[in-house]
């Protein structure tokens, strides 16, 4: 091969991946009305679950929604990436070692390794983009409840009930917090429609995969089934989980020196036992 065919190789590898991209791009910020005429019910988005998937197809549809790929068949779509990737992957390999003499001259077993390597690598890379999306979106969430709760507490204390508090949060965080305001307004949506309160909160706490927002639909759950006063379980909810934050914060502040042990003494005592030993070892050097 050569290597005006090698750089023609690595051109379309190039195109391809830019064509890839673009077209996830594409599926992510299409907006949900486009694919309304295709769906059965007026507000489907919401149901992120079907009744007749398999149960790993609806974990990877909840997976890809939490990246923020809304698409229908974001599935398949994601099958196909991953198949792309790793085809990308064998022809880039390939493309290398055709481009680097050092891998060429390598026996055909370790050749063949290198090329399954990468493709291998190529296969896990759209895994890999939607993990890093999924930890960007569930931070999003986290980072919004404290205050959707205060927000909550407030309008609860005003005289509104929890449904309507939920309604106005959803409403004033979305511009601030899309994510959370979201699923506020799809948990509004389900209740709307006759849904069960237990299982449209429980629901939501599952689609976000957040624990503080599962303890949360908990505690509404319990406090409207014994009649409890809301505001004051959102109060004590809202204190306990600040409380937490800070101890959050206080643990990761104390395992702060513990980290910062090994970057000192890699950075500071083999310096300083140079600047030391150095005139000593010259001396013996030039002494003999």
């Amino acid at each position: 091969m050569t290597a005006l065919s090698a750089w023609l190789l690595l051109g379309g590898f190039i195109a391809s991946a830019l064509m890839l991209a673009l077209a996830l791009v594409i599926v992510q910020r299409a907006p949900a009305s486009a694919w309304a005429g295709r769906k059965k019910s007026a507000a489907p988005d919401l149901q992120l679950v079907s009744a007749d998937e398999q149960p790993a197809a609806s974990e990877l549809r909840k997976q890809l929604y939490q990246a923020g790929f809304q698409h229908p068949a974001a599935v398949r779509l994601f099958l196909y990436a991953k198949a792309g990737c790793a085809l990308a992957g064998l022809i880039a390999g390939l493309i290398l070692i055709r481009l680097v003499p050092a891998l060429e001259e390598l026996a055909p077993p370790f050749r063949l390794g290198v090329m399954l390597i990468v493709c291998v690598m190529g296969y896990f890379l759209p895994v890999v983009v939607i993990d890093k999306r999924r930890a960007a979106y569930m931070k999003r969430i986290e980072l919004a409840l404290p205050d959707a709760l205060d927000f909550m507490l407030i309008c609860v204390e005003a005289g509104q009930s929890t449904d309507m508090a939920v309604m106005r949060v959803a409403d004033e965080l979305r511009p601030v917090h899309p994510d959370l305001a979201a699923r506020f307004t799809a948990l509004t949506e389900a209740l709307a429609a006759g849904a069960e309160r237990q299982d449209s909160w429980l629901k939501m706490a599952q689609e976000t995969d957040n624990d503080d927002l599962r303890q949360l639909a908990s505690v509404i759950v319990q406090s409207t089934s014994m009649g409890t006063p809301i505001a004051q379980t959102l109060r004590v909810f809202a204190a306990d989980l600040r409380d937490r934050r800070v101890r959050k914060i206080e643990e990761r502040a104390n395992v702060l020196p513990t980290k910062m042990t090994l970057g000192t003494m890699m950075f500071t005592v083999p310096p300083l036992l140079i600047l030391l030993l150095a005139p000593a070892v010259y001396r013996i050097a030039t002494s003999f």
